[in-house]
């Protein structure tokens, strides 16, 4: 069944001799001299040390100063060195994270992610918190699909971990320095060494600035200055040999302008209504700096996070450690935002939000038949969520409808959308590896999770009283509703604070098999089953129906793969093949609102899969030479009938339709030469290119929401010490200035996009002292 799934595919077929690899960026600079490519890199993908070609999964593992000298310095920019790993705005200011196709598209801080973001396995819990992630780091950890077993829910596409620069045990310290276009300059450095002969500490500081980038269409007017800084101490404490804890305090502050929409067509929301006329004739944006932007609200972050992890280790025995790992994180935000483009109010945001979460995980693991291990633990997780999103929409269709006959109000100001969550899991989980014989292992893992979410919304009134009261006649309500009341209504017609709870519980598992015939030569297969669990979302409903919450998603997913090192250690070829069973898969559809017209909700599609192919290739041809070459092919479709509103109002059915933001390639590449100039020097040159086909924001494609297909250049040189103790480099990104866009959606009368930054260059500066 499975191999007429694989093969009876005809475009999985144009790619079935395409198997994907694991990137290993991390190896090239220990490995220069001899011109090795498989570097005994050291990654913690299952919770123990082990070398990341031996391990039976996708990993793409690069190290901090390979993610520097690619200009990564965000999650979002792992995409340019991760095949099959995508980043994009939902157009509230909340990132979504995409792996093979998966993602999970909603604009609520309070939605769980699909690929989870963790700090030395902490988790992140929210993707809005993954700002400042990649901060003085030893390296990155992306691991491809399901890893439910020992990272828990919400990782059906996959995981992120960042593994944080350490407290070193002798005196050291190094500093950055970079200048580039649209005055962006950044500042950073860390001081690192012994407080005494069993504790150690680090301190790293960051500061990210810069001017206006955007400009206005319509008048003199620039936006985009960037202000954000961050910090982090870390203690390392080893009281005895055998035991070691870690604790660490970190915390930013982010007062950037936030990023205005480019406003791309009309379309009116409420049909039969008013459109404003200056829509008619507004200006395109053909460039990607331009943009405009509404004075309703102050586009301007004023966000804030704290937290603080304490990670202990014991060694119980020579073969067994217990692990604890505590984290509490702390994050609030205030902000406007510019969603549909123009100057007029149709969908001026200010967005308020706070989050508090709290992790505890304890953990026993330990070796088994000499090179086999176990791993037995428990996990348990708190948050809770506040969300107010406040819409300026006066000049918008859906406003101005009250405005006219059979209602004749004034047009509504502003309507506030509420939200609070509060979500908390408990965890047990076991995972082992067994091998059979000198080149075959069997591994097996499991987890059973119980989770539950509250939640508690509604929209509600403001300003003039003119939303109230309008909604009070139109259901009957005698007296009119006061400012600050909820104006969402039951089903018998009552103003109420919608309230409702969600518990859930699943098992997720795993199975691999390895076999290593030869020494570089691995071979895999595995099947796996992964949950994301249930959620309500913010919305502005006005009625309770419309809080109908998401139920958990369920993904089986089978994978085979390979990594193999040839021609004397100077290529590494990995690869894979995977297929995704999805049930209840949560996506972005739409609900039609009295009124309002189709409003995006959340939805469960029945049935659908996705199945695909990557190949990876890293070689060292010769000495001083290092190339990449990635490429990742995804094949989304809903395989039930499944009806829901496209973002026009049209109820179809989208059996047979691919995913929204699913483009059909990802390709990557990365070339760098080195060069021995005498002495101490050494002279480098670079290229990183990164290419994703078009997709569209609708399951049925609407040209007015195409996302075309975009290919993005990036150069650096310079020279170094080879001690690693300076550097300094020139750096283009985007040197051909294509102008291109990551998300498009309808937002009240408007198709609006966010557009990708256009070409910007600079200078860097590096030095260290040992």
């Amino acid at each position: 069944m499975l191999v007429n799934r694989w093969f009876g595919a005809s475009s999985l077929a144009i790619v079935g001799s395409c198997l994907m690899a694991t990137s290993v960026y991390a190896q090239g600079a220990e490995d220069g001299e001899s011109g090795n490519v498989d570097g005994e890199i050291i990654v913690t993908a299952q919770k123990r040390s082990e070398s990341v070609n031996s391990v039976p999964m996708s990993i793409t593992a690069v190290s901090g100063n390979d993610l520097k000298a690619v200009g990564v310095t965000d999650v979002a920019g792992l995409a340019k060195i991760t095949p099959g790993f995508a980043a994009v705005d939902s157009g509230f200011g909340t990132p979504v994270y995409y792996l093979r196709g998966i993602g999970f598209f909603d604009s609520s801080i309070a939605s769980k992610p699909t690929v989870s973001v963790y700090a030395d396995e902490a988790p992140i819990p929210y993707s809005i918190m993954t700002t400042g992630a990649s901060f003085d780091i030893e390296r990155v950890e992306v691991l491809k699909g399901p890893q439910g077993t020992l990272f828990g829910s919400n990782a059906t596409g996959g995981a992120i971990n960042y593994i944080a620069a350490k407290p070193t045990k002798s005196p050291e310290a190094g500093f950055s320095l970079s200048f580039g276009r649209f005055a962006r300059h950044t500042a950073e450095g860390y001081a690192s060494g012994p407080l005494s002969s069993t504790l150690s500490a680090r301190l790293s500081l960051r500061y990210e600035g810069g001017g206006d980038w955007q400009r206005s269409l319509t008048r003199n007017a620039s936006l985009g200055e960037r202000s954000f800084v961050q910090g982090r101490l870390q203690f390392a404490f080893e009281p005895s040999e055998t035991v070691r804890f870690n604790l660490t305090l970190n915390g930013q502050k982010d007062k950037s302008d936030t990023q205005a929409a480019q406003f791309a067509s009309f379309s009116q929301l409420t049909p039969g209504s008013f459109l404003d006329p200056r829509l008619l004739t507004y200006p395109i944006a053909s460039n990607a700096r331009a943009a405009d932007w509404g004075t309703a609200n102050p586009l301007r972050k004023d966000n804030w996070q704290a937290g603080a992890t304490l990670r202990g280790e014991v060694d119980v025995t020579d073969d067994v450690k217990l692990t604890s790992i505590t984290s509490y994180n702390r994050f609030k935000e205030g902000y406007g935002l510019e969603a549909d483009g123009t100057t007029l109010q149709l969908s001026d945001l200010f967005i308020d939000g706070d989050i508090k979460a709290f992790n505890q995980e304890l953990r026993l693991g330990g070796s088994l038949m000499g090179e086999g291990s176990w791993i037995v633990g428990g996990n348990y997780e708190w948050s809770k969520t506040h969300e107010l999103i406040a819409q300026t929409l006066p000049d918008s269709s859906p406003s101005r409808a009250f405005s006219r006959p059979p209602f004749n109000f004034p047009a509504i100001d502003v309507v506030p959308q509420l939200g609070n969550t509060k979500y908390r899991s408990y965890a047990a989980f076991a995972d082992v590896s067994i091998p059979v014989s000198s080149t075959l292992t069997i591994s097996g893992g499991i987890r059973y999770t119980d989770t539950k979410v509250d939640f508690e919304g509604c929209t509600q009134n403001a300003g003039n009283l003119v939303y109230g009261t309008a909604f009070s006649l139109i259901f009957g309500v005698s007296p009119p509703i006061p400012r600050g009341g909820c104006v969402t209504f039951n089903d018998v017609g009552q103003p109420v604070l919608f309230q409702g709870s969600l518990p859930e519980n699943n098992v997720s598992w795993r199975g691999i098999v390895k076999w290593e015939p030869a020494n570089g030569q691995m071979f895999y297969t595995s099947v796996s089953r992964g949950f994301k669990n249930g959620t309500f979302a913010t919305l502005a409903g006005n009625r309770t129906a419309q809080y109908k919450p998401v139920v958990q998603e369920q993904v089986t997913a089978y994978e085979v793969g390979f990594k193999s090192s040839l021609l004397d250690r100077r290529l590494q070829l990995n690869g894979a093949l995977f297929y995704y069973d999805y049930l209840n898969k949560q996506l972005k559809g739409r609900v039609v609102v009295p009124i309002f017209g189709a409003l995006e909700a959340l939805v469960n599609v029945p049935k659908s899969r996705v199945q695909g192919a990557e190949l990876q290739l890293t070689a060292r041809p010769v000495e001083g030479l290092r190339a990449t070459i990635g490429a990742t092919y995804i094949d989304s479709k809903v395989t039930a009938p499944f009806s829901n509103y496209t973002s026009f109002g049209q109820l179809l059915d989208f059996n047979g339709t691919e995913f929204p933001y699913t483009p059909n390639w990802q390709m990557n590449a990365d070339l760098e030469y080195r060069h021995d100039m005498g002495g101490s020097m050494s002279a480098f040159v670079g290229a990183a290119y990164s290419y994703r086909s078009g997709t569209n924001n609708d399951f049925i494609a609407n040209p007015i929401l195409d996302i075309p297909s975009y290919g993005l250049l990036d150069l650096r040189a310079g020279v170094e010490d080879k001690d690693g103790r300076w550097r300094v480099s020139l750096y283009g990104q985007n040197v051909t200035n294509k102008f291109y866009w990551y998300t498009v959606t309808r937002r009240n009368d408007t198709i609006s996009r966010f557009a990708g930054m256009p070409v910007t260059y600079g200078v860097n500066f590096e030095f260290k002292f040992k």
